[in-house]
Formats: C-alpha cells, sequence, structure tokens
C-alpha cells in the first residue's frame, strides 16, 4: 500500500506535489485548530448546560418550598390549641346541637384567617367521620367520590401524617392534609379531617417568573401524569430513571435543550425545554463563523499557494510542453513556447539551450522534409500511372468485339465514356472532388456494362453532401475492376455491384460490395495482411493502400467477405480541413 503511494506520488506532477504536500500540512494544521476551537466551545457549552440544570434545581427548591408552606398550614390547623379545644367540645355537646354549631362557628372563623394568610390554598374543608363537614376559600368543584374515599382512608393510615394527592387530569389541583388527633391528655382521638385544595399550577407559573431564561417551556410531572405545561407537550420523559441531566432533542424539525430534574421530596419530575438557537444561538454564530475563517483562510492559502507553484512550475511546464511539441513534430510551437522564457536560473538555462538544439533540428529536418517531398510526389505518380495501361487494354479488347459485331451505337457511347475515363486518368491534379470520381466511377461502370451484359448489375449510391470533400483520382475504378473479376468472373449467376460514398460523421466512407463467390478466411486473412498476390494484370489492394497512405495516413481500408456471400471493401478518408485533404 505504501508503495503504491509513493508511486503515485511520484508521477505526480511538480506542482501537484507541491500542492500535495501543502493540503497535507495545511489541512493538518486547519484540522487541530478546529478540534481545538471545538473543544473550547464544547467546554463553554456544558457550563452552560450545567448552570441551566443549577437555575432548574433553584426552581424546584422554591416550589418544595411552596409546598412545605401547606404542609405547615395543615400541621398548624390541626395542632392549633383552639381548633382542637372547639372539636373536643363539639364531640362533647350533643349533635347537631345549637352548641355544636357554635363550635364549628369557631372553627370556620379560625379557618377564614388562616387561608387569607396563605393564598395559594384555595380553600379548605373540615370533615368527620359522621360526615359534617365546613369549607371555607374558593369553591374548586366536589372531589370524585372515589379520591375523596381513598384521601380519608391513607389519611387515617397515618394517624396524623401529611397526605399530599398530585393534580390529575379529572382534578387538576393539589389535594392535600391531615387527621386532626386530640392532644389533650396524649389522647390521639380522632377528632376530623383537614382536606386543602391548592392551587399548585397558578404557583409554579408565579414562581416561573423567577427563571434567568424567559422564552423556556416548562413541564411538572407527578406519578399520575402531567401538572403542569405551557403550550404542546413534548415528548413525556417522566418516566426516565435518571434524577437530572440535559441532552439535545429534535421535535417537529427543530432542536431544543432539554434539562430535566427530579425532585427528592415528592419525586417531581420537572423539565425546561429551550429553543436551541436562542440559549446556544451567539456560541453556534461564532462557531460558524470561525468555521467559516478556517475555510476562506485555507482557501485563500491554497491560491496563493497555487500561484507560487505556478511561478516556480511555469519553466518546467513549458519546457515539458516544448518537448511534447517536438515528439508531435510541430517545432514552430515548440520553439514559440521557449522563446517567452527569459529567466536567467538553471531552469530557464535549460530552455534556453534547448531552444538552440530545437533550430538546428528544425533547419535539418527542413531540408530532409524537401527531399522526401520530391521522393513521395515522384512514388505517387507511378502508383496512379499502373493503373491505365491495363485498363486501356481490357477496354480496347472489349471495343474491338464490338465493332466487329458490328454493335456501332454502343461502340460510340463506349468510346465517349473512354474518352471522359481517360480525360480523367490524364489530368495531372491528383486528388478530385467525391462527385467527379463517382461521375469516373459511372463512365467506368458502362463500360463494363457492355463487356459482361446480363452477368452483372451495378448500382451507385450517395448519401450525404459529397461536393466539398476530395479524394485520391481514380480510387473507386481498381475497386470495381477487382469485384468483376473475383466477383463477376468467378460466378455461374447473376452478381450485383454496389458502389456508395457516404458521409459520415467524422469520415468520407467509399464502399464497392458485390455478392460474388466470396473468399474463405485463410484467403481473408492473407488479403488483410496483403500477401496475396494480384492474379492477372489487376491492381492489387497493396497498391491502393499504398495511395491512400500516401495522401492520407489516418485513413483505413477495411476488407469483409464471406464464403458464398460475398466481399466488400471499405474506404475510409478522415474530414480534415484544407488544401487536398478530405
Amino acid at each position: 500500500m505504501v508503495k503504491k503511494l509513493k508511486k503515485k506520488f511520484g508521477d505526480l506532477k511538480l506542482s501537484d506535489k507541491m500542492m500535495t504536500v501543502y493540503f497535507l500540512f495545511g489541512g493538518a494544521f486547519c484540522i487541530i485548530s478546529i478540534v481545538a476551537f471545538q473543544l473550547s466551545l464544547n467546554i463553554y457549552d456544558k457550563k452552560l448546560y450545567e448552570k441551566s440544570l443549577q437555575e432548574l434545581d433553584f426552581f424546584t427548591q422554591e416550589v418544595n418550598k411552596g409546598l412545605d408552606e401547606i404542609e405547615n398550614l395543615s400541621y398548624t390547623l390541626a395542632m392549633n390549641t383552639q381548633v382542637q379545644e372547639n372539636l373536643a367540645n363539639a364531640n362533647e355537646t350533643k349533635y347537631l346541637s345549637q352548641e355544636y354549631y357554635y363550635q364549628l362557628y369557631q372553627i370556620r372563623s379560625i379557618l377564614l384567617d388562616e387561608i387569607n394568610i396563605h393564598p395559594i390554598v384555595q380553600n379548605v374543608m373540615y370533615v368527620n367521620g359522621m360526615d359534617v363537614s365546613i369549607q371555607v376559600g374558593i369553591d374548586r368543584g366536589p372531589l370524585d367520590e372515589q379520591t375523596y374515599r381513598e384521601f380519608l382512608r391513607v389519611s387515617g393510615e397515618q394517624r396524623g401524617g401529611y397526605v399530599l394527592v398530585a393534580p390529575s387530569k379529572e382534578y387538576p389541583y393539589l389535594i392535600s392534609g391531615r387527621d386532626i388527633l386530640e392532644r389533650k391528655n396524649a389522647s390521639l382521638n380522632y377528632l376530623g379531617t383537614f382536606i386543602l385544595t391548592s392551587d399548585i399550577t397558578g404557583m409554579i407559573g408565579k414562581k416561573k417568573a423567577s427563571l434567568e431564561f424567559t422564552n423556556s417551556t416548562l413541564y411538572v410531572y407527578s406519578d399520575k401524569g402531567l401538572i403542569y405545561s405551557e403550550g404542546d407537550q413534548f415528548l413525556d420523559d417522566s418516566k426516565s430513571t435518571k434524577e437530572q441531566g440535559y441532552e439535545i432533542i429534535r421535535y417537529k424539525g427543530e432542536r431544543y435543550f432539554k434539562c430535566f430534574l427530579k425532585s427528592s421530596v415528592n419525586g417531581w419530575v420537572y423539565i425546561n425545554y429551550f429553543p436551541y438557537s436562542q440559549i446556544f444561538g451567539q456560541t453556534m454564530l461564532v462557531r460558524y463563523l470561525m468555521l467559516i475563517a478556517f475555510v476562506v483562510t485555507f482557501l485563500l492559502m491554497v491560491i496563493a499557494m497555487r500561484k507560487v507553484s505556478s511561478v516556480i512550475t511555469r519553466p518546467i511546464h513549458n519546457l515539458s510542453r516544448s518537448m511534447q511539441n517536438v515528439e508531435g513534430e510541430d517545432f514552430k510551437s515548440a520553439k514559440e513556447i521557449l522563446s517567452k522564457e527569459k529567466r536567467t536560473d538553471e531552469v530557464g538555462l535549460l530552455s534556453q539551450e534547448f531552444l538552440v538544439m530545437l533550430e538546428r533540428i528544425d533547419n535539418l529536418i527542413n531540408e530532409n522534409y524537401k527531399k522526401q517531398i520530391l521522393i513521395k510526389d515522384t512514388k505517387y505518380k507511378m502508383l496512379q500511372a499502373q493503373i491505365n495501361p491495363h485498363f486501356l487494354y481490357n477496354t480496347l479488347n472489349a471495343l474491338n468485339w464490338m465493332i466487329k459485331a458490328e454493335q456501332k451505337q454502343e461502340a460510340s457511347k463506349m468510346i465517349m465514356e473512354l474518352g471522359k475515363l481517360l480525360r480523367a486518368s490524364f489530368e495531372k491534379e491528383p486528388y478530385v472532388t467525391v462527385e467527379d470520381e463517382i461521375e469516373a466511377a459511372k463512365s467506368y461502370i458502362t463500360i463494363q456494362q457492355f463487356r459482361y451484359q446480363k452477368r452483372v448489375d451495378f448500382r451507385v449510391e450517395v448519401m450525404g453532401i459529397l461536393s466539398g470533400y476530395k479524394v485520391p483520382r481514380m480510387i473507386l475504378q481498381p475497386l470495381i475492376e477487382n469485384s468483376i473479376y473475383h466477383g463477376v468472373e468467378n460466378s455461374f449467376v447473376r452478381c450485383n455491384i454496389i458502389i456508395r460514398a457516404i458521409e459520415d460523421k467524422d469520415f468520407i466512407i467509399l464502399e464497392v460490395e458485390d455478392t460474388g463467390p466470396g473468399m474463405t478466411e485463410d484467403e481473408l486473412e492473407m488479403v488483410k495482411n496483403f500477401k496475396l498476390k494480384p492474379k492477372g494484370h489487376g491492381i492489387g489492394l497493396e497498391n491502393i493502400r499504398e495511395r491512400i497512405k500516401i495522401a492520407y495516413p489516418k485513413s483505413e481500408i477495411i476488407i469483409d467477405s464471406k464464403l458464398g456471400e460475398g466481399t466488400k471493401v471499405t474506404i475510409q478518408i478522415p474530414k480534415e480541413a484544407g488544401g487536398r485533404d478530405v
């Protein structure tokens, strides 16, 4: 793995190597800086979390003070000397007598005085075993019978102990109280029960104003369910096993900070929710700004490093480009690239020395090029000249046969077509438009049609706009001649020869296809490798290939044949701009 990485690094350009090293060191520095900054922000966030938890704990203590006030009031009433005396007197008098009601009236007055001092308590109700009751304060509606009986049962079991029933969905008020036991002579006789109804929701709402985070949403749960809420209820976390803590939650697509605390006094769970963006908005803004600053700084350093590496490596890059142009035989561009370098450092001197060497090589190549052009042109004309004697010999034989047969009109037309063909072949210009080459091929076809009559059918197909493209003169005639010689001459049935000229996206395609006997795979392989010598006096495909390759080095000749089906020869000449090129 390490060797592969070293090889890949070694294959990089010099500028890319410099940028890679910078990315590694610069990226490592930025990552370490970002991590350190993130850790410091996390420590700050943790302090905020702890502060919010401390504030919730303080709020819980305030609520507990209110609950203690209610408990103390119940104790004060139950232990009040006057209340004890009045209740004892009531028990000693006749039930429902005037004196009995007088004693209860005295108790009512005491309850009114106490409830005015403690507004947290909405009402106080006194009951005894004989269903006698006194109620003072704001009427909050009757308790359901089951709750009422359960409260009295638990109070009886507590024997004067404090009993508290949390608000519920059915009765949203705090119910508390205790049995009144007679202190006189420590008899602890049952004198009745005080039941206090308190608006705990209102008390929590008033004390919430003491919280520093004003945009928070508070929820209080007891073992019976929700006691206090603001707005829509979030997830019910009242069953959490943790005593206290904080976490980040997502609710309806928004992030919230949740701080929760379980009261050790009554087991109530206090949960406070904060919109994360409000409580930690500033730290998040600082975090994003610093992240953006790191990224922008890193990018600016990348741009600066790219500029510096470009200045350092540009001469080497230009020298490399110049060498590549020399490989592509473009000496002019290679010299232009190097002529712009005026530096006097080591790379600049190397570039100037290479430029001097290029000028010397270019002079030698120009001298040799002129000689090669002359040789190439002579060779091309010799290859083209091979076509004319054989074709003329065959045509004159056909004319001799037609004259002997007294086919004067046919002979006259054949002579006219021969004149067109000879005129085309004797032209000095070695290249002709595709349209003119098709016309010359048609003249040749007309001559051969007279010779072979019904043994062959010719068809010429032209596709595309070909008037603007040129090909070597008399390039189709030897292909058609080969199709006649190998296709028509060796067939016992009528042979079809199709000549196509097609304008493709990147090529001009010339095809000659026959339905002759075709070739075996071995013969086809020999023909493709140009190892099969032409029979008789015909012009071989190697001759045609030489002519095409001299004119168009990027051209291709494709030969396809199947035994019993025929042969197709395709010439692909690239569309290249300028001069004689297609």
